[in-house]
């Protein structure tokens, strides 16, 4: 087994494959984990590109490695819908994979009626920072993006 810790974004997933596998399957596994499609991953290991069709162990691999994840922007730059969700509401925005996490707070602060500075966002449990693109988050078509609201005792 490899345990592999994944960087590129502002996510650092840990992932475990068997030495058997293929990159291919590992990622078929981001996929799972964070719905990156196949086809917009590249996988790097100290700056070689990593092949699909080869299995873990042709690497030689440590049991525990770091690879660099390059995903390729949607072309077009197309809007996609993913919900945001609190504890008591959940909604459908309208975003570009381009746009700042600040540029999404704010549509729920319109949305929502809740002033920006009282809303933390989450993606994979992970606090998202105004400053970065969704895409640091992996946050694409279908991603649910959590919403947490500050609310100040009287």
């Amino acid at each position: 087994m490899v345990r592999f810790r994944i960087t590129g974004g502002e996510l650092k997933p840990e992932i475990e494959m068997s030495s058997s596998g293929t990159i291919l399957e590992l990622k078929e596994r981001i996929y799972e984990l964070w719905n990156v499609e196949v086809a917009r991953q590249t996988l790097f290991f100290d700056a070689t590109e990593l092949e699909n069709d080869r299995t873990i162990e042709s690497y030689e691999f440590q049991p525990f490695e770091t690879l660099g994840l390059v995903v390729t922007p949607l072309s077009g730059d197309p809007k996609f819908d993913i919900l945001v969700k609190s504890s008591t509401a959940e909604d459908c925005i309208r975003v570009r994979e381009t746009q700042k996490v600040a540029d999404l707070r704010r549509k729920i602060e319109r949305r929502w009626g809740i002033l920006a500075q009282k809303i933390t966002l989450l993606s994979h449990s992970i606090e998202m920072n105004d400053d970065h693109l969704l895409s640091a988050y992996y946050v694409n078509r279908g991603s649910i993006v959590e919403v947490k609201v500050s609310i100040e005792s009287r």
